[in-house]
């Protein structure tokens, strides 16, 4: 039979999710870093509690790195949070309640939770106003959309966002920019060190205080300096994010654990070096990802990717104490059906895995479940087992 867990050590495991948790529960200021550059946000976290508090959960789960802007219209939003590079959705979080009479208005340079005609739809995907829209506001009759922040740096960025050409775009009939810029990172802002000097010196001189914290065995500090790189948008390769969730782990820290395994499957090759550590601290914290809290809002449904690899029930096991031998006999054929069943199933799963046309986490939820399968058809096959020799006993 496969080993366990032979076909993730084949192919790319996923997602993550939690970000940076709760010792930065003061900041108000986020980091988000893009294609085109860095823009920092301040947080109206007194004016709309609960929608700061939603955009900050999905900041730490790590839910927005590799989102996209998938809506521009210029002179009006420009609109993220919600797809990927292949605009295809994320799946968010339960709807927040809408909190725009807040006295806070759609003015340019503010970010807003984008809605459905609900007003309490607001979930991840967020815009940032390019004008003054006052039709977005609230009205003593209509509820408007909810203003929760203000881009406080970087808004030449947002800018050049706007002006690139759009079109239509897989599900999209419009307004899809040409090209997509995605979201890197989405992070909390600490106080900055080395602010005085440039972004790519501060890098530098950022790397080089990693590397010290990690000659010392210094796990903390080597989380406070990962923290400062991605506030200054620098360059978070795949060995240095591994360095971050063996830190994490350290520092029993799995939220950003988590959140730092899932940006280098993202952003990793499967040939490189430490991706078998990555996979080991991930299995580690999250053996089945597809059913961990903190993921689920990440993973795609597996209805979706393999609902025609039909999975045959767990046979009820004969009770080898008391069971008849009739009994056993129908236990038997049972049970060497669903095995065969179950066989059938892998075969479809394995042609779904090895074709290559999934996403990361698609494969990673796909295997995943393959190998519970496997598990499962051994420990009815085990259990089975043991219930004969419990009838023979009894002989």
């Amino acid at each position: 039979m496969t080993k366990p867990f032979y076909r993730l050590r084949q192919h790319y495991m996923c997602a993550l999710v939690t970000f940076f948790g709760a010792s930065f529960a003061n900041a108000t200021n986020i980091t988000m870093c893009t294609d085109l550059g860095r823009v920092v946000i301040e947080l109206f976290d007194d004016d709309a509690p609960q929608h700061v508090a939603n955009f900050l959960n999905y900041t730490d789960r790590g839910f927005y790195g590799g989102t996209v802007f998938h809506r521009v219209i210029a002179g009006f939003v420009v609109q993220g949070g919600g797809f990927d590079k292949d605009l295809r959705g994320k799946r968010p979080r339960t709807p927040v309640v809408n909190e725009s009479r807040n006295q806070r208005k759609n003015e340019r340079g503010t970010i807003a939770a984008a809605r459905t005609s609900d007003p309490d739809s607001a979930s991840s995907q967020f815009f940032i106003n390019l004008s003054d829209n006052e039709d977005l506001n609230a009205t003593r009759r209509e509820l408007g959309y909810t203003v929760f922040g203000q881009v406080i740096e970087g808004i030449s960025v947002i800018d050049a966002i706007a002006e690139l050409p759009t079109g239509p775009s897989g599900v999209f009939p419009a307004d899809v920019p040409d090209p997509l810029i995605s979201i890197n990172s989405v992070t909390r802002l600490e106080e900055e060190r080395y602010g005085d000097i440039s972004p790519p010196e501060r890098s530098d001189l950022i790397r080089s205080e990693i590397q010290t914290a990690l000659d010392s065995g210094d796990s903390t500090a080597v989380l406070f300096w990962a923290q400062q790189m991605r506030n200054v948008c620098g360059a978070m390769n795949p060995d240095l994010l591994v360095i971050e969730a063996e830190a994490a782990v350290t520092n029993l820290n799995e939220t950003r654990a988590l959140a730092s395994l899932e940006e280098y499957l993202r952003v990793a090759k499967d040939v490189h070096p430490r991706y078998a550590s990555a996979l080991k601290i991930y299995l580690s914290i999250v053996p089945d990802p597809e059913e961990n809290q903190a993921t689920q809002a990440m993973m795609p449904s597996l209805q979706e990717i393999a609902g025609h690899c039909t999975p045959e029930a767990i046979p009820v096991m004969p009770d080898g104490r008391s069971a008849s031998i009739e009994e056993m006999i129908i236990g038997q054929t049972e049970i060497r059906n669903f095995v065969a069943s179950t066989n059938i199933q892998l075969e479809c799963l394995s042609e779904l895995i090895d074709e290559g046309e999934l996403r990361k986490e698609e494969t990673a939820l796909l295997t995943s479940y393959y190998n519970r399968r496997i598990e499962a058809m051994e420990e009815v096959a085990d259990n089975f087992n043991e219930q004969v020799k419990l009838i023979q006993d009894r002989q």
